[in-house]
């Protein structure tokens, strides 16, 4: 499915040019005097944040040429969303007379940033940065729950504590609601592989073909058919970058039953709906065709596997995933892979108790959350997924008390669009709190 579009706090926000991303190695600290141009410039960040203030006169040309005005505007609704609404700038720590480091002062967060400005008058504006940012204290399981039960459509979520036996149940809310999950469902594929491996039936380091192209998102489906490719560097590029190629590839190595009866072997309550497992094409495909789609609702389990050998044998329909997705969620309901919040902690739960050093490694990839809000566990395993009116995600952390837990939350609105940036900042909160 397409790629889950996070947005992290460690991304980049705005910078003019890589000269300018950081400030000066080791440098003599300077006092943030009020003469100090980085203090006026920070006052004028905030007014930015607020939807105010002269971008012309706060910023460089240069700087407005490589982000204009509807970029700023989009990431500032992107940090309202995630942090609340700027209060004002709480510290600047120069680190030269033209760059620092502030801290500004949001309704949930403290969101800190690098910021240049020019050397010579009217010290415009040259680089900002978005370098972490700290939750501000009061948070906690109720407030999360409250804000889950005012979102649109349905959720599921829970927190568990991971230990001997089964998960113990930290929070939860709806946890044994199925839902549609999206990419979320490669976990399968990753955790078969890895036992597969510790089988002697796989090794990592095993080169297979690309051999079927899918869609976005990714990388592969731009490389030629037959590009060699170890199974490491498609387990990774399938659960980092959530790329479907890799996906549908590492499903047909693995064995599509295999998958299927791993979900059984985890215990996951829906199994029994997600078979046949889909690869990420034949969803896509299915999502497209009307016609194709009756007919697999009608048809029961063997019916729906002639539907896939039919439809892999001609090929199937060519997509286009704008187009697909031009009116918003498709059949999010009826054509998915599914589970509960406590299925998907089952799922991670396994990984984390049965999966190989490579495969826990490769879950740890990209972490879900901003590289500074990570580096307060001693381990994050992540998995997410999206498509219009969908969103899934998935957690494996081990807080440095050596206890593990698994956070999980999904949010379906067959009816409209979902905000994954507000759901993903809500869930990384509700992480936080394994501390």
């Amino acid at each position: 499915m397409r790629r889950l579009k996070l947005i992290l706090l460690s991304i980049l926000f705005v910078v003019a040019s890589p000269s300018l991303a950081q400030p000066p190695a080791n440098p003599a600290p300077v006092p943030a005097t009020a003469q100090n141009p980085l203090n006026q410039r920070a006052r004028d960040v905030v007014s930015v944040l607020r939807g105010q203030g002269d971008l012309p006169s706060i910023f460089t040309a240069g700087f407005l040429a490589q982000v204009p005005a509807e970029q700023i505007a989009g990431v500032t609704q992107q940090l309202a969303a995630q942090c609340g609404t700027v209060r004002d700038v709480e510290s600047v720590a120069a680190a030269s007379p033209t760059a620092g480091t502030v801290r500004f002062t949001f309704q949930r967060a403290i969101v800190i940033m690098s910021l240049q400005v020019e050397a010579q008058a009217p010290h415009r504006i040259a680089g900002l940065n978005v370098t972490g940012s700290e939750p501000i204290g009061g948070d906690s399981t109720e407030t999360i729950l409250g804000e889950l039960r005012q979102l649109p459509g349905q959720v599921n979520f829970q927190v568990a504590r991971l230990g001997d036996g089964a998960p113990t149940v930290v929070t939860q809310l709806e946890p044994d609601r199925p839902l549609a999950i999206g990419s979320s469902f490669k976990l399968l594929i990753l955790a078969e592989l890895s036992r597969q491996v510790q089988a002697g039936q796989r090794r990592w380091s095993e080169v297979v073909p690309i051999d079927r192209h899918s869609l976005p998102s990714g990388i592969l489906q731009d490389w030629p058919l037959g590009s060699p490719v170890t199974v490491h560097t498609l387990a990774s590029l399938m659960i980092s970058r959530s790329d479907n190629t890799a996906t549908d590839v590492l499903l047909r190595l693995a064995g599509r039953e295999n998958v299927e009866r791993m979900m059984t072997r985890m215990g996951l309550s829906q199994a029994a709906r997600n078979r046949p497992m889909l690869s990420t094409i034949e969803l896509f495909q299915l999502k497209a065709n009307a016609e194709a789609r009756t007919a697999w609702l009608a048809a029961d389990e063997a019916g729906r596997r002639r539907i896939l050998r039919e439809q892999e044998a001609d090929g199937g329909p060519a997509v286009e995933v704008s187009q697909l997705f031009a009116t918003g969620p498709v059949a999010i309901d009826t054509v998915e892979w599914f589970a509960t919040a406590a299925d998907m902690a089952r799922v991670m739960d396994w990984l984390r108790v049965n999966a190989d050093d490579t495969a826990k490694a490769v879950l740890a990839i990209s972490p879900g959350m901003a590289r500074d809000a990570a580096g307060a566990f001693s381990y994050v395993g992540f998995k997410g997924g999206s498509e219009p009116g969908v969103i899934n995600l998935t957690y494996l952390i081990r807080n440095n008390a050596g206890v593990w837990h698994v956070v999980t939350a999904g949010w379906n609105n067959p009816a409209a669009l979902v905000d994954e940036a507000a759901f993903h900042a809500l869930i990384v909160r509700a992480a936080r709190l394994v501390r």
